[in-house]
């Protein structure tokens, strides 16, 4: 039997489990999911762009469960049709986080919940030219090597979010001085009050690095916003005498916790989110230094912080 090529197998089976991967790993992804005997690729990000990109994908099981611990290695092709034009080969590192999410009691007590595992393999990487694109994954789990899958996704022209290398919007964000509890204005548990006294305005101005973390730990579909708060909150405990650290909630709790739906916040519109959490580096002159769309690792980000604290 002839082997259907990349661009084939993404056409006939990405419909069946696009709805599934978004939800399963992304709050808003793009995430088009190719169904294979044992797991499932999908691209984790809303937002890829012509240029350097941080470039993550998932793997799901047949439960569409996250798979995590694999050595993925990723080969990249221009689409055209069935036209498929090979563009280059990248290794992915994993990043591993624990799951959680934020309840609700009706006293007004949180409670958090473990939801266990979750992880993303990133790559960095270059791509050429807009329009649609692919990605044939193969994943080498526990010594066993899988059939290569696929995934497909776009890639667009320009960065809807605010770009590396931009001015930082200066955002009029909410602080503790505008709300008489903290909780008003973040769903952490626990949250960190400090990532409240500064607006975004305030700490890109303010001539110190800032780091500006767009989460909702009890709204977010993908319950991975949690645990990317948690690793800004770890960057926190270790950097906080050297830099500022601003906690935005995307979606105006308000209307969330009265069931009204999720409304974005005007910081959200302005810095061009279109999904969460994100979370973005801003340099001591307010320039954006570096992004991360969902999943970021403690390490990922002291390799940016700690050059510019130095600097």
């Amino acid at each position: 039997m002839r082997k259907l090529s990349l661009a084939a197998r993404l056409t006939t089976t990405a419909a069946a489990l696009a709805s599934v991967a978004i939800v399963a790993l992304a709050c808003r992804g793009n995430g088009n999911g190719v169904a294979v005997a044992e797991i499932t690729a999908v691209v984790a990000n809303k937002e890829v762009v012509v240029g350097e990109n941080r470039f993550v994908v998932g793997l799901l099981d047949q439960d569409t469960e996250m798979v995590t611990g694999a050595e993925v290695a990723l080969r990249f092709f221009k689409l055209d049709g069935d036209q498929e034009t090979p563009k280059g080969e990248a290794e992915a590192t994993a990043v591993t986080v624990e799951r959680s999410y934020t309840h609700t009691h009706a006293d007004g007590t949180v409670e958090k919940h473990s939801a266990g595992q979750t992880g993303v393999y990133v790559a960095h990487l270059t791509f050429d030219e807009a329009g649609s694109w692919g990605v044939e994954v193969t994943a080498t789990i526990k010594g066993k090597k899988f059939d290569p899958v696929g995934a497909a996704f776009t890639v667009l022209q320009e960065a809807k979010s605010v770009a590396v290398g931009a001015q930082a919007p200066p955002s009029d964000t909410l602080t503790l001085k505008d709300v008489t509890d903290v909780a008003e204005i973040d769903t952490s548990d626990p949250p960190i009050p400090e990532m409240h006294t500064m607006s975004i305005a305030q700490a890109v101005t303010s001539g110190k690095p800032s780091v500006i973390v767009f989460a909702t730990p009890a709204f977010c579909l993908s319950r991975v916003c949690g645990p990317t708060k948690e690793m800004v909150d770890e960057a926190y405990q270790q950097y906080k005498d050297e830099a500022n650290f601003v906690h935005v909630e995307p979606y105006d709790l308000e209307k969330a916790r009265s069931g009204e739906g999720l409304f974005p916040v005007k910081a959200a519109t302005e810095w061009g989110l279109e999904s969460e959490p994100w979370v973005f580096v801003v340099d001591a002159q307010g320039i954006v230094a570096a992004k991360f769309e969902g999943v970021v690792s403690l390490d990922e980000l002291k390799a940016v912080l700690d050059p510019l604290i130095a600097g």
